[in-house]
């Protein structure tokens, strides 16, 4: 408990408002009080220190600095066992046991002294007086009813952190259940939550927290074994928490009724006898694996290895580098792999909305600036102290925004390892042994864009599993490892996040999803596709190949939500497979939805931005390269391949300088895996622009994803080039 206050009152942890940590010294209190004797002084004591706490946590403290040295001054005195040498000190009489602490502590609070300085006096005004609820057990913390909607706020912000980590880390376990570490990682993140919700009177979470606390206590103290039965135990114990947090969060306070299904939890935590018969094992990947795999070690050295591991009671890893066959630094990077350890970063919380509000008006700023900078009076000024002035202010403000978005790019990490589990339990469904890679979780992405992404892989990762992974029996007729394997994979690459999935499994079946696309009327039996349009057709709403309805999938509904959101996005899919090796898919995403950076180009007397992931090259034809074709319209020849000329002055009805595409400038454009030429007059330049919305009324325009205003002030769209290329599909037919 010293070390707790220590880093709560020095700022070490997350300072002095850290309601989780006050929370765990609430519980320690609590099992220190439970240690004392009932009415005693030292149990008076604490029942002080408790009373102090809770002015801290309800922000009703004069002087919190005076508080915190006076709690740790108690502490002194417990810990010295000098307790009889302050009990003269009128706040020591005689006082009533802890369940009838009077509301006037008024004597209390005015003779607390400092522990730094012996000639310091802190003076401290009697607090409003606090009146706590009878717990309704014998033992329990005490509670009371809170009205204060920020400390609810910030309880549901902290709990659901500890949730995230506990899950986290109970995966972990299932790699190594003596992992003793990792037992104390998910039993701390309970108590402290359970201490909380006991101080708020949740009484449904701090019963839950409570039991779930008792079992993770036999686990760590060896009285009970980490079994798949307690693991499904938690995790389950952690869904329902996130669903309390959720009605906690909506309601602004607690549900005045016990939920059947929580009665129903308690009852089966409290019967737990550890005797329960395993679930199916789900494998997971040894060190010795992921060292061969990364060619550190072969696998004979490995077998060797593990034989005298066994013999000698060491872990692999400390054979392994006791014998100089791997480093330290190598068997650390694949415990690392093999337990997906999440890495703490110091953070302020602050209001998404505060956020967005300072990136816009970052945005706004820079806007401005190059609204004044061009403006012809400034232009016309030719002193140099101005010149340099505004060199320095660009550079500010850019670094500035560079900043300001940064803020919101987060690592892609959080929404790859909610996967660890949803194959967990997809795999026994559907009764599959299934392994997760991952790799490039550092990538970071935009806050907003997380939130996005989540969804499309879900059902992605649901596809590979249920649909891409057979069963054991089947991949061993096939001659392939019992357990499948899924990865998912991100990457940054310019201003875009590339997200890979891929799988080992039995691949897409060209005729099968042929088939099912003229049963269901999507394509007529003559029509001519190759394998990339035949593979396409599977994001169409509805298409499902699966004969057969499950609890996993086989209703169509999936992979038309992944490609409207993509689309949404401002992204592609692309898709490749391989029959009885598995399946590819690719998601390709701008890093962030509020800058793009873009070709300004003219088009007449009006300015658009076409986005650089777009854009391939920009030439200027010859005469003899352009060429029209009976059944494909103008084309281009661009290093012998011919490309479909599209004019956009024809889509946005605006009289073009040129029109011929010789006089012109074509920019070079792919989609899919074709490209094509867009016809302009010129490229003005290349500029970062903020997007911004053009309203509900024009939010679908075809061809038109958002406008921006430039350097000028003027406003120019920005095009979609997937949408200019569906329009021009389309009249071409």
């Amino acid at each position: 408990m010293e070390n707790i206050l220590l880093q709560l009152s020095n700022g070490v942890i997350d300072g002095p408002d850290d309601l989780m940590g006050i929370g765990e010294c609430l519980n320690l209190l609590d099992d220190l009080e439970g240690k004392l004797e009932s009415g005693g002084p030292r149990s008076r004591m604490i029942a002080k220190v408790r009373l102090i706490f809770k002015r801290l946590i309800l922000e009703e403290s004069p002087d919190r600095d005076g508080d915190w040295r006076e709690i740790q001054r108690v502490l002194g005195l417990l810990q010295t066992g000098s307790l009889d040498d302050g009990m003269d000190d009128p706040m020591y009489g005689v006082e009533p046991p802890r369940e009838a602490v009077p509301d006037d502590d008024d004597d209390f609070f005015a003779s607390a002294q400092p522990l730094s300085d012996e000639n310091e006096t802190v003076l401290m005004e009697p607090s409003t007086p606090m009146r706590a609820a009878a717990p309704e057990k014998q033992g329990e913390s005490e509670g009371f009813e809170v009205q204060d909607p920020e400390l609810l706020k910030d309880f549901v912000e902290e709990s659901k952190e500890h949730l995230s980590s506990i899950e986290l880390n109970m995966l972990a376990l299932e790699t190594d259940p003596n992992d003793n570490e990792a037992i104390n990682a998910v039993f701390r993140p309970f108590h402290s939550i359970k201490g909380v919700a006991g101080f708020l009177n949740l009484t449904e979470i701090h019963h839950l927290s409570h039991e779930v606390e008792n079992l993770l206590d036999a686990a760590r103290s060896g009285k009970l074994a980490v079994t798949d039965s307690v693991i499904d135990i938690v995790l389950t114990a952690t869904d329902i928490l996130k669903a309390l947090l959720q009605e906690l969060e909506q309601d602004g306070e607690p549900s005045s009724q016990t939920h059947p299904i929580v009665l129903t939890f308690l009852e089966r935590v409290k019967n737990f006898s550890g005797d329960a018969e395993q679930d199916e094992n789900l494998p997971v990947r040894k060190i010795g694996q992921i060292l061969v795999e990364h060619g550190v070690l072969d696998s004979d050295t490995v077998e060797d290895a593990a034989e005298k591991s066994r013999a000698s009671g060491q872990k692999l890893g400390e054979t392994l580098i006791s014998e100089g066959t791997a480093s330290p630094r190598e068997v650390s990077k694949a415990l690392r792999e093999q337990r997906h350890s999440m890495e703490s970063a110091s953070s302020v919380r602050i209001d998404t909305h505060k956020l967005d509000n300072l990136v816009d008006m970052v945005g706004e700023l820079v806007i401005a600036q190059s609204m004044v900078l061009q403006n012809p009076e400034i232009l016309g000024i030719k002193d140099q102290k101005l010149q340099k002035d505004s060199v320095q202010l660009n550079r500010i403000t850019a670094e500035l925004q560079r900043i300001s978005m940064s803020m919101r790019m987060v690592p892609i990490k959080s929404t790859f390892q909610k996967m660890i589990r949803l194959v967990r339990d997809l795999a026994k469904k559907s009764g599959k042994e299934v392994t997760l890679l991952m790799k490039g979780e550092e990538t970071e992405i935009d806050r907003n864009m997380v939130e996005e992404i989540y969804e499309p892989l879900v059902h992605m990762i649901r596809n590979s599993v249920d649909h891409g992974i057979e069963t054991p029996d089947e991949r061993e007729k096939a001659g392939k490892d019992p357990v499948g394997t899924v990865e998912i994979a991100a990457e940054q690459k310019g201003g875009n996040i590339v997200i890979d999935i891929q799988d080992d499994g039995r691949g897409l079946n060209v005729e099968k999803i042929r088939s099912k696309a003229i049963e269901r009327g999507i394509i007529s039996p003559a029509d001519v596709l190759d394998e990339r349009a035949v593979f396409e057709l599977i994001f169409h709403p509805g298409f499902s190949t699966r004969d057969k309805v499950t609890e996993v999938s086989g209703r169509g509904v999936g992979m038309d939500v992944v490609k409207k959101c993509v689309e949404r996005l401002r992204g592609k899919m692309e898709i490749a497979s391989q029959l009885g090796r598995g399946s590819y898919f690719q998601m390709k995403l701008p890093l962030t939805m509020a800058i793009i950076d873009g070709m300004v180009i003219q088009i007449g007397q009006e300015r658009f931005i076409v986005p650089t992931i777009a854009l391939k090259e920009s030439l200027r034809p010859a005469q003899d390269s352009y060429f029209t074709i009976q059944g494909r319209g103008e084309v281009v020849k661009v290093r012998e391949a011919l490309m479909p000329l599209v004019r956009l002055h024809s889509f946005f009805n605006e009289e073009p300088r040129y029109r011929n595409p010789w006089e012109g400038l074509l920019l070079v454009v792919s989609e899919g895996k074709h490209s094509y030429c867009l016809l302009a007059d010129e490229i003005v330049g290349r500029q970062e622009v903020v997007i911004k919305s053009l309203g509900g009324l024009f939010r679908q325009l075809p061809g038109i994803s958002g406008g921006a205003i430039l350097g000028d002030g003027k406003v120019a769209l920005i095009i979609d080039v997937k949408g200019i290329i569906s329009l021009y599909e389309e009249s071409v037919k």
